[in-house]
C-alpha cells in the first residue's frame, strides 16, 4: 500500500471514532427530547401562572412534583390532613399536561388540563376558606 492510502484510511478512521463518541442511541435521544419538551411545557406553565401572584414552593417541589400555592387564600386550618393554601400540583406521572387543584381548608383533588386551569383560574383564586367549593363543568 501506498503512503498516501494509508493516510486516507487514517483519515478514515479518525472521523468514524470522532463521529462514534458523538453518537446517542436512539432511545437516550427520544427520552432526552422527551424531557426538554417537558422542561419547556413546565417553564411556560410557571411563567404563566405565577405572572398571577401564584409561588413556586421550593420547600415541597421535588423530581416528581411541582407546587405552586396562592398566597391570597392561606388560612389557618385546624385540621393538619388540610391544606391551609389554595395548592396547584403537577406531578412526573401525568408527563405535564394534568394540573391538580385542592383548595385552601381541603384535601380534594380538582384536575384540569392547562386549558381547562388557565379557564378557571378566576374561580380558583376566588375560593376562600368557607366558601361553598366551586363547581366545574365536567
Amino acid at each position: 500500500m501506498s503512503k498516501r492510502s494509508d493516510a486516507k484510511k487514517a483519515r478514515r478512521r479518525k472521523r468514524q471514532a470522532a463521529r462514534n463518541e458523538r453518537w446517542i442511541p436512539d432511545t437516550v435521544m427520544d427520552a432526552l427530547t422527551e424531557e426538554t419538551a417537558t422542561a419547556a411545557v413546565l417553564e411556560a406553565f410557571d411563567e404563566r401562572i405565577t405572572e398571577r401572584g401564584w409561588v413556586f414552593d421550593d420547600e415541597l417541589s421535588d423530581e416528581e412534583s411541582a407546587l405552586w400555592f396562592y398566597p391570597p387564600s392561606q388560612a389557618e386550618v385546624a385540621d393538619e390532613d388540610l391544606v391551609s393554601v389554595t395548592t396547584v400540583v403537577l406531578t412526573a406521572d401525568d408527563a405535564a399536561d394534568v394540573a391538580h387543584v385542592v383548595f385552601v381548608g381541603t384535601a380534594d383533588d380538582y384536575q384540569f388540563n392547562f386549558d381547562e386551569l388557565f379557564e378557571s383560574l378566576d374561580v380558583v383564586e376566588a375560593y376562600r376558606l368557607g366558601d361553598p367549593t366551586p363547581t366545574f363543568p365536567v
